[in-house]
């Protein structure tokens, strides 16, 4: 580590003043301090008095923001290596979250087994894979799955979340297995995550049974069937979409058969029309309108 220049020795010494208006010239500067100054502004954040914790926590941010602004380069690599180090278990708890949500906007694969390791540490593993789930990457994709097995069932569905926000389609096979489990949270966190990732498993969709869900759950079902539908008309798989539109349209809620009614359009096949142009006749004057905006787009 080479050695802290004056400024920002001049800086931390500011962040420790019990002058109020001292404390706040230094944080305004924390841009300009180098990531070496990580470490000392680390024992800040415990410190006793209140000031000097916030003035050391508005210091990291701006020294973090500042290497961020950068999409590569030494610096920002230093102050990801530095904001590592904090994540060690040589550091209180505290640091380690707050290492951890700053690492999610500068890290890089160099920082992903240190968040890893976390995400099996129940006081921090929610901290960890926020983190990884932001930082771009095979290689935290991979971390995020190789978790999953390890983790309790509670968390489990974060880290299928996860995998559904990133659209890893490397975890397609790991969501649908996810579908099969007899605990509900995981198996509709599975069928969200690969509705998400738009892959078609090996086995083709099966989705988990709606009767057991809750309400929400049941919700989250709904739109998984809408979503997964959707992407595989993109991926010019029509076949499979209309199945699922078709069956949709036959249910009673207004929003699911309006969804159901859009999507079929978009397939612009003569079966899709076939399913839509009963729907003219609708009693309900929602699915009629939008049936007829349907028929007239397709036309067109």
């Amino acid at each position: 580590m080479s050695p802290v220049s004056e400024n920002t020795k001049k800086l931390l010494a500011g962040l420790r003043s019990d002058n109020a208006d001292v404390r706040y010239a230094a944080w305004a500067k924390g841009g300009e301090m180098e990531p070496d100054a990580i470490p000392e502004l680390a024992k800040l954040l415990t410190a006793e008095q209140p000031g000097a914790r916030r003035a050391a926590d508005e210091a990291l941010q701006k020294l973090v923001h500042s290497a961020g602004k950068e999409p590569g380069g030494e610096r920002r690599a230093a102050v990801s290596r530095g904001l590592a180090g904090l994540a060690g278990d040589n550091q209180p708890e505290g640091v380690r979250a707050i290492a951890l949500r700053h690492l999610s906007l500068v890290g890089g694969d160099e920082c992903v087994p240190v968040a890893a390791k976390l995400l099996r540490d129940p006081k921090l593993q929610e901290e960890a894979i926020f983190c990884l789930e932001r930082i771009p990457g095979k290689a935290s994709s991979a971390a995020i799955m190789q978790a999953y097995d390890g983790v309790k069932d509670h968390f489990k569905p974060r880290i299928l979340a996860a995998l559904g926000h990133r659209r890893v389609e490397e975890a397609t096979e790991m969501c649908a297995a996810a579908m099969n489990s007899k605990n509900p949270d995981i198996a509709i966190a599975g069928f969200r995550a690969l509705a998400r990732i738009g892959e078609k498993p090996a086995a083709g969709l099966r989705p988990p049974r709606a009767e057991p869900l809750n309400a929400w759950q049941k919700f989250d079902h709904t739109d998984s069937l809408l979503r997964y539908a959707d992407e595989q008309v993109k991926r010019g798989n029509p076949q499979d979409a209309l199945k699922i539109y078709k069956d949709l349209l036959q249910r009673e809620e207004e929003h699911v058969q309006c969804a159901a009614i859009i999507g079929l359009s978009k397939t612009g096949t003569p079966e899709a029309a076939a399913a839509i142009f009963p729907k003219l006749k609708s009693d309900n004057h929602t699915v009629r309108i939008t049936a007829a905006k349907a028929w007239d787009a397709m036309k067109g």
